[in-house]
């Protein structure tokens, strides 16, 4: 009887569990590391009052170009991203890139307004990979359909890159930023069905998509953040525009224009 009591009590290790369940474990439980490193830095950053971004010989969104550029590679050669000095390598130029351009967001708000959109991020993070892990597929993108809005929405959202490049046009730039969090919202259930192994259309090689996995968990994350830290401060740009200040009598007016 004391046999068979502490067989049924004997919790399963590690290597007990089957590929999938370890390959989605590890996805998390490296996304939690590197998204609290990026935290960790960016908190640190605030506190200390340094601004690595001001101090770049380069405009700011050619870290965006570099993290796509190193995502794309990783794609494109698998053995980038399961031999050990080279994943670890692309992982540490990803994540500090992404901390390096975060920068640029968060120096624009308080602490208290950030450690605010944290915990509200966070939770929406959850609930999108939690519908993407267990909801039925019937409700969920990864179709057809969803693709083909996901692939028309890159080609609208490279246009209005390119044009707010040219033009620093600020109008231009909402508009990349909102396309971009409507891809997120649609592409953070679908790779959550990836990582579950739910998406019969494509094979998971754990070995070989474990790290691209796992940063993509981390970019989606990153960027849904910077996304709504990005919208708090247009909602902060036109509040001020909203109210000028009169030169006659130093008076604040309402400006009906805007």
């Amino acid at each position: 009887m004391d046999n068979i009591y502490h067989q049924d009590n004997v919790r399963p290790t590690i290597a007990d569990l089957d590929p999938m369940t370890q390959f989605i474990r590890s996805i998390y439980n490296l996304s939690l590391i590197v998204i609290g490193v990026t935290v960790a830095a960016w908190l640190l950053l605030l506190v200390t009052n340094v601004h690595p971004h001001r101090y770049l010989p380069f405009p700011t969104y050619v870290l965006g170009i570099i993290i796509f550029v190193a995502m794309v590679t990783m794609h494109c050669l698998p053995r980038l991203s399961y031999y050990s000095p080279s994943k670890w390598i692309m992982t540490s130029l990803v994540v500090l890139c992404t901390i390096v351009a975060g920068c640029c967001i968060i120096d624009e708000l308080s602490m208290l307004t950030i450690s605010l959109v944290m915990i509200g991020v966070a939770l929406i993070i959850l609930v999108l990979n939690f519908s993407g892990a267990k909801c039925p597929q019937e409700f969920l993108p990864g179709g057809v359909c969803s693709t083909l809005l996901m692939m028309a929405l890159l080609l609208v959202l490279i246009a209005v890159g390119i044009a707010q490049l040219c033009t620093g046009n600020v109008e231009l730039l909402d508009a990349f930023v909102s396309i971009l969090f409507v891809m997120l919202i649609i592409a953070i259930p679908i790779q959550a069905q990836f990582n579950h192994g739910r998406l019969d259309v494509v094979e998971v090689i754990p070995r070989e998509h474990l790290m691209v996995c796992t940063l993509t968990l981390y970019l989606h994350s990153m960027m849904f953040f910077c996304c709504v830290c990005y919208f708090i401060l247009v909602d902060e740009r036109k509040a001020s525009t909203a109210t000028t200040l009169d030169p006659r009598n130093g008076m604040t007016v309402e400006n009906d224009f805007d």
